[in-house]
């Protein structure tokens, strides 16, 4: 037989969960962005920036660039989207998104973003490149930033969001930049006197299948 204590101590553990449960859905609902927007990171010029994530169904968000602010609410999964209009090139600006809670992210410029996707030639990193010891030290590009995407399999759907985060580039960062991607981005860069971002998606040895989707593979037909 369970004794006043032992009941005790189980009527609290019980509490404790409930508890925890019903905050649960209220943790959840913090607005959030997908990994790619982190401080340090380049948006593109001269296009309205897309910014989007997840919040509350029907919560409120604002998001704020500079001096530029738009409004919206989360559709019923609580996914929502803004678009800001287009930036000159330039920064760093602060990117603020408020709901229920508030992101700010720093040092965010406005320039040329380019994609780098491939297999190993352009993943191969600057620490691996020919004069890589004079190549790295003479790295001080504090406007050329990268974003190396992690490999990771979404095998039914596109993911809602990927690992990784932007990084600026000195000396000892640039060694794990694509190596393909930083000499592109310093040559232009030093051309244009433009911040310059790289989005790294490479992965060594995939086949083409492994960048279509499902729906895609099934529509082309087979040799």
């Amino acid at each position: 037989m369970k004794t006043p204590k032992q009941l005790n101590h189980r009527s609290s553990a019980s509490s404790s969960l409930l508890a925890a449960l019903l905050l649960l859905p209220f943790a959840q609902a913090e607005v959030r962005l997908p990994n790619v927007f982190t401080s340090h990171m380049v948006l593109q010029c001269d296009r309205p920036i897309p910014v989007w994530g997840w919040a509350q169904p029907d919560e409120a968000v604002s998001v704020q660039l500079g001096s530029e602010i738009r409004q919206t609410r989360a559709n019923p999964k609580g996914e929502w989207r803004v678009d800001l209009p287009a930036h000159k090139p330039g920064g760093p600006h602060v990117l603020t998104v408020t709901g229920s809670n508030t992101i700010r992210l720093d040092d965010v410029l406005v320039g040329e973003v380019w994609l780098c996707s491939g297999q190993s030639n352009m993943e191969w990193p600057v620490r691996l490149a020919d004069n890589a010891f004079l190549e790295t030290t003479t790295a001080h590009f504090p406007l050329v930033r990268h974003f190396k995407v992690a490999t990771q399999l979404a095998h039914d759907a596109p993911a809602d969001s990927v690992q990784g985060s932007w990084t600026v580039c000195t000396a000892d960062s640039v060694q794990h930049f694509t190596a393909v991607g930083f000499f592109f981005a310093r040559e232009l860069h030093r051309d244009l006197g433009v911040p310059i971002g790289l989005l790294n998606i490479s992965c060594g040895g995939t086949p083409i299948e492994s960048w279509l989707s499902p729906s895609m593979l099934a529509a082309t037909p087979h040799a």
